[in-house]
């Protein structure tokens, strides 16, 4: 399997954006350079282990949530994720979008036929 570098980038964009780093703040924090954290969010470089690494502890995000594109066993990342999209919410936030999860999960099962035509 090719690793899909440019979904790695992606997330790594995300995770810094998030955490409010510029390139330059990332670079400084991870020992490299701004060039190169540029080329890693656009999928032109890949970066070591190491410097892999470097970046997750950087960002606070651990390795799976960086490379769940590339990943086939992605249920701890995807629960992370889940458990963070609803960090911010309220209690009725929280209500509401599970009623809303439980409905399309439903609707989903019912028409599974028409999604292997």
């Amino acid at each position: 399997m090719a690793f899909n570098y440019v979904s790695i980038g992606k997330r790594i964009f995300y995770a810094r954006t998030k955490r409010g780093l510029t390139q330059a703040k990332l670079a400084e924090a991870t020992g490299l350079s701004t060039v190169f954290i540029s080329n890693l969010e656009t999928g032109d470089k890949c970066a070591s282990l190491e410097s892999f690494v470097s970046i997750a502890n950087a960002l606070n995000y651990s390795a799976d949530e960086l490379l769940i594109d590339n990943l086939t066993n992605t249920v701890k990342a995807s629960n992370h994720a889940f458990a963070g999209l609803l960090s911010d919410c309220s209690e009725f936030e929280k209500r509401l979008l599970y009623d809303i999860l439980c409905s399309a999960k439903q609707s989903v099962r019912e028409n599974r036929c028409f999604l292997s035509k």
